[in-house]
């Protein structure tokens, strides 16, 4: 029986990208689903999906990624799909390499495939401050589950439904390091595959300069609450 996939997008202000992002979609994997969560733009993105024709939820109020992911997370799970993609929609994950992430869950016996940049000895340029907190954390996944992950703060990911529901269950997350911290402790197998990713062109990053200082301290809190999760998972299954 062939699998059900859908790709959850989350959107806040990608008029400028949005549009290429879901042509290239369409081309690239025709047999995939799709669903935006428009985390209440107050550009055009709006407007233009609907132009296209995509499947919005629209969020009355800016939630932020994490709760915008999960909005879409959630709607996968009741629509019954078997297979998740999560990716961006200011053009930096490549519509391309949607159908190797999902490939490679059953090619690789995993639930949660990352896209990753840095994994294999790719380089990715980034801003010193960002690199050294993306190496604490890879480290430190190390540390706790045994198996390093090198891009723990990718937003390009594959999952099964048995994994989304685990993550959509618990406390809440960013869906960064404390949701594959989540998933490992309870017994998912979790890869990574290696990804290009462009430089963003418009729009503005999510991270600032406060980020910095308040997202280290979030996600270790964030943390501890997934290693309790995950035994409570763990304990159910």
């Amino acid at each position: 029986m062939e699998q059900r996939v859908i790709i959850v997008i989350p959107a806040h202000n990608e008029e400028h990208t949005v549009t290429a992002v879901i042509h290239e979609l369409r081309r690239v994997a025709p047999t995939f689903d799709r669903v935006i969560v428009n985390d209440c733009c107050s550009d055009a993105t709006g407007e233009i999906l609907d132009a296209l024709g995509e499947k919005q939820l629209k969020l009355l109020h800016n939630l932020g990624y994490g709760q915008a992911l999960q909005t879409g997370l959630k709607y996968a799970l009741l629509k019954g799909y078997d297979v998740i993609v999560t990716m961006d929609a200011d053009g930096q994950h490549q519509p391309k390499d949607v159908p190797g992430l999902v490939a490679a869950l059953q090619e690789r016996g995993a639930d949660m495939v990352i896209g990753s940049r840095f994994c294999q000895g790719q380089a990715y340029d980034t801003p010193i401050d960002r690199r050294l907190g993306q190496l604490l954390f890879s480290y430190l996944t190390r540390l706790l589950l045994g198996q390093r992950i090198y891009d723990t703060s990718s937003g390009f990911k594959a999952i099964r439904a048995t994994a989304c529901q685990a993550i959509v269950s618990g406390s809440f997350m960013d869906f960064h390091i404390e949701s594959i911290v989540q998933l490992k402790l309870a017994g998912f197998q979790i890869v990574e595959t290696p990804v290009k990713v462009q430089e963003r062109q418009h729009g503005r990053s999510m991270h600032s300069i406060a980020s910095v200082f308040q997202y280290p301290i979030k996600t270790i809190l964030l943390t501890l609450a997934a290693i309790m999760d995950a035994w409570v998972v763990r304990r159910a299954r």
